[in-house]
């Protein structure tokens, strides 16, 4: 068996600290010109009507929480107070049927507590 040195690499120099240097205040720049603003205000007959219809929608009703009897899930509703119409409902009724039925699933395949268990060895 031959026993050899392994190569090893040549040292390396220590990398010297880069120091970032302070910008310098320059006289030949020009002026920086202020940014436009990110948002516009438009005043007229459309954005009026449109604000006092967002105001009424959202005067229309007070919110109230309720317990949905089939899902067991807390409810935010909006109803108008003229119509009696639910104006907003979160989470949608989509959502609670889709719990309702995930629930009945989960429940029709889950073994019944108490029911004989056969067991073989």
């Amino acid at each position: 068996m031959d026993i050899r040195a392994v190569a090893t690499s040549p040292p390396v120099a220590a990398a010297t600290p880069v120091t970032a240097t302070p910008p310098r205040p320059d006289a030949r720049a020009e002026p920086q010109t202020p940014l436009a603003p990110a948002v516009s205000l438009s005043i007229g007959e459309a954005a009026e009507a449109r604000a006092g219809s967002e105001a009424t929608q959202q005067g229309a009703g007070r919110g109230a929480y309720t317990r949905d009897a089939e899902s067991q899930t807390l409810v935010y509703q909006v109803v108008d107070p003229a119509s009696g119409d639910i104006v907003i409902q979160i989470p949608d009724e989509v959502v609670l049927r889709a719990r309702v039925y995930a629930r009945e699933a989960s429940e029709a395949t889950a073994p019944k507590p108490g029911a004989a268990v056969e067991r073989r060895a």
